[in-house]
């Protein structure tokens, strides 16, 4: 599903104009990324939950060379889906 076809559906179950859809999506989608930019957590009941996790430092080879060099550490977004929606995939995998 596309940005707009996302957009196009949320505006036809509310009931708003797609610019209204747009305009709540673009905005839940802000506060989403500034709270993880800020190292907060979100979770949203039903769905799930956003969070950022810290990935050490590590040493790395690059296959053809053989050159070992470090990878700095990083911190990373991370999705954890919630109950219901591993349930509803569960139903998929043995539907499909």
């Amino acid at each position: 599903m596309t940005n707009q076809e996302l957009v196009a559906t949320l505006a036809k179950r509310l009931d708003w104009t797609q610019r209204q859809a747009s305009d709540a999506l673009e905005s839940a989608v802000s506060v989403i990324s500034s709270n993880l930019g800020e190292g907060n957590t979100i979770n949203i009941q039903g769905f799930g939950q956003f969070e950022t996790k810290k990935k050490g430092e590590r040493i790395s080879v690059n296959p053809v060379s053989k050159q070992r060099f470090l990878v700095p550490p990083k911190i990373t977004p991370a999705f954890r889906p919630g109950q219901s929606i591993k349930d509803n995939l569960k139903k998929l995998e043995i539907n499909g």
